[in-house]
């Protein structure tokens, strides 16, 4: 192998020389230089992040209390290090404790009881159809002349009587036909008995035939009523001049006849 040719370079200090033949001057004590005016910086470390790996995120345990004492006391590792609290989180991860599941009640509540059948469907008893009687104090009995003008026509439900003009006597004929009418509506406790009363007079003067109506209306109710038929059964409607007279001219009459019997 050829030897590389090594090349020098000498430098020669004319002063240094010419101080080796004479005693050396005194020269000041040179400053301690500070100790870190001289170290070199040192460059900054680089520092790579350990990957951070969470721990899954559990419910916490609840631990019964210690019988003395009444606290928990948490057992340490070895080494006399103590154990971190659980309580579901873990320090620098961030994770966010969660709540304490809520304690069970020491008796459950009773499963709810259902019915084996529905309830019946009430049954509502109707009012009864009977009107009540109030007791009404009963008219005499209406005169009966044997001499009187009347006479006793068969009408559909009921009869119709004749009179006099200017008159409502009965004579023995027309009151046993009024009483006989009663006993048939004693039959029938639902029925009213409807009494319609006529007169004849003069046009210009209804007044006077609806007054002598009404005379003879009310000696009909009389009648019924000493027969046993309460006033509440009877409905008298007092017309006055008929408006069309009968078959045979008379506007004397009334009519009585039961409520059924109405078409």
């Amino acid at each position: 192998m050829p030897a590389t040719a090594a090349h020098a370079q000498v430098v020669t200090n004319s002063e240094a020389l010419d101080s080796l033949g004479s005693s050396p001057a005194p020269t000041a004590p040179a400053a301690t230089p500070h100790p870190a005016a001289h170290r070199p910086a040192q460059a900054p470390r680089r520092v790579i992040p350990k990957p951070v790996t969470e721990p899954p995120l559990t419910h916490p345990v609840t631990q019964p209390p210690a019988e003395s004492g009444g606290q928990t006391a948490t057992a340490a590792p070895s080494g006399g290090a103590a154990a971190p609290h659980q309580s579901g989180a873990v320090s620098g991860t961030g994770a966010k404790p969660q709540a304490a599941s809520p304690a069970r009640p020491a008796h459950p509540a009773p499963p709810p009881t259902i019915p084996p059948a529905a309830p019946p469907v009430p049954q509502l008893t109707p009012a009864p159809p009977d009107v009540e009687l109030h007791p009404f104090p009963i008219p005499p009995q209406p005169a009966v002349e044997e001499k009187a003008t009347g006479t006793v026509t068969p009408i559909p439900g009921g009869v119709r009587i004749t009179f006099a003009a200017g008159a409502a006597t009965l004579n023995p004929a027309t009151h046993q036909a009024l009483l006989a009418f009663g006993q048939a509506l004693a039959d029938k406790p639902h029925v009213r008995a409807m009494v319609d009363a006529y007169s004849s007079g003069a046009a210009d003067d209804p007044s006077m035939p609806r007054r002598m109506a009404l005379s003879r209306g009310l000696a009909a109710r009389s009648v019924l009523m000493n027969g046993g038929i309460p006033s509440t059964r009877i409905y008298l409607r007092v017309v006055g001049l008929p408006k069309t007279p009968a078959a045979d001219g008379v506007q004397d009459y009334m009519d009585i006849y039961q409520s059924d019997a109405v078409p």
